[in-house]
């Protein structure tokens, strides 16, 4: 009979950790950003020139929404 060492069986399976980063994150590369979509209310956001998410709301909403994620990613530290 031969024997065959389990080890050369198992294949390696590199472990992958997995995070959600936040568009909050001040170590974050890029500027997130709002533009329109062509669906009726429907604002797409951007990271470096990639749609990444999108989110319900009109073209009126997107100049808000712009300026509050502009001060949310801008804003002091609190000390």
């Amino acid at each position: 009979m031969l024997a065959i060492h389990r080890s050369s069986q198992q294949r390696f399976r590199p472990s992958l950790r997995l995070n959600k980063p936040s568009l909050l994150d001040p170590g974050l590369v890029g500027d997130p950003w709002i533009d329109d979509c062509y669906l009726p209310n429907c604002l797409i956001v951007h990271l470096n020139n990639q749609p990444i998410s999108l989110v319900a709301g009109t073209p009126m909403d997107q100049a808000a929404m712009n300026q509050t994620l502009f001060r949310m990613r801008c804003r002091y530290p609190r000390a």
